[in-house]
C-alpha cells in the first residue's frame, strides 16, 4: 500500500520499480551498490564537513619537556618562533609554549614563582611596547601547579593586545616544566585581559595542557 495519497499519482519507486525488476539481475545489482555508494559518499561529507569545525587535534612535544594539547578551528598549527616548543593560533590569537627552566631553590614551588615571576615581568615589559601589568597569582590547570601573569600590550599592528602567561610545572618541587604564552588581539569577544584564555580557541588549547605525551 502506497504511503502517497491516490491524488498525488504514483511514486517515484513505483514507476521504477518495474522497469527495474526487469533488467537483468547483473545490472539491478550495479545499481543497487551505486545507490549505497552514494549515500555513503553524502555521510562521509557530512562527517568531514562537521569534523573540519569542531574536530579537535593534538599537539605533541616529547623533548626537551613531553607536554601535548589540543587545538580546533579558527586555530591551525604554525611554526615555532626562536624558543618555542609549539605553536598554534590564527591572525589574531595564538598559543605557544616554551620550556621552563627554573633556578634551584628550596620547598615548594609556590613560594618560588612569584619572585620569579616578578623578574619575568621586568623583562617583558622590555619585550612588549606599552606593556601594562593587570594581574597576577597562582595558576592550576589539570591539578598541575603554576603562576601566571595577565597583561596588555600594544600589538604590531597598533591593536590593544591582551595576554596571559602560565609558568607551570609537573609538580611542587620540579625546576622543569612549561612556559605558556597566551596571546589575543582585543575583540568582543576579549574586552579586557583577564578574558584571554577562558573562551574560544584558546580556552580548549590552554585547558587541554598535560605534562607527558598520553592523552585521556
Amino acid at each position: 500500500m502506497s504511503a502517497v495519497r491516490p491524488e498525488f499519482g504514483p511514486t517515484l519507486p513505483e514507476l521504477l520499480g518495474p522497469r527495474v525488476r526487469r533488467l537483468p539481475r547483473p545490472v539491478q545489482v550495479g545499481l543497487a551498490a551505486l545507490g549505497a555508494l552514494v549515500v555513503l559518499l553524502v555521510l562521509w561529507a557530512l562527517l568531514l564537513r562537521g569534523g573540519g569545525v569542531n574536530a579537535k587535534r593534538a599537539v605533541i612535544v616529547r623533548a626537551p619537556v613531553a607536554f601535548n594539547f589540543v587545538y580546533r578551528a579558527p586555530f591551525s598549527k604554525e611554526q615555532p618562533a626562536a624558543g618555542e616548543l609549539a605553536r598554534v593560533g590564527s591572525r589574531e590569537q595564538s598559543f605557544s609554549v616554551r620550556e621552563l627552566t627554573l633556578p634551584a631553590y628550596r620547598g615548594d614551588a609556590a613560594g618560588f614563582l612569584p619572585l620569579y615571576a616578578a623578574q619575568q615581568q621586568a623583562a617583558m615589559e622590555r619585550q612588549f611596547p606599552e606593556f601594562r601589568w593587570r594581574t597576577d597569582g597562582r595558576a592550576n590547570i589539570n591539578k598541575q601547579q603554576g603562576y601566571e601573569i595577565v597583561f596588555q600590550y600594544r600589538r604590531s599592528d597598533g591593536a590593544l593586545g591582551y595576554g596571559r602567561r602560565v609558568l607551570l610545572l609537573p609538580s611542587v618541587t620540579a625546576r622543569r616544566g612549561a612556559d605558556i604564552w597566551v596571546l589575543a588581539k582585543r575583540s568582543p569577544a576579549i574586552v579586557r585581559a583577564d578574558d584571554v584564555g577562558k573562551n574560544g580557541g584558546l580556552k580548549t588549547s590552554l585547558r587541554s595542557f598535560r605534562f607527558g605525551t598520553e592523552r585521556p
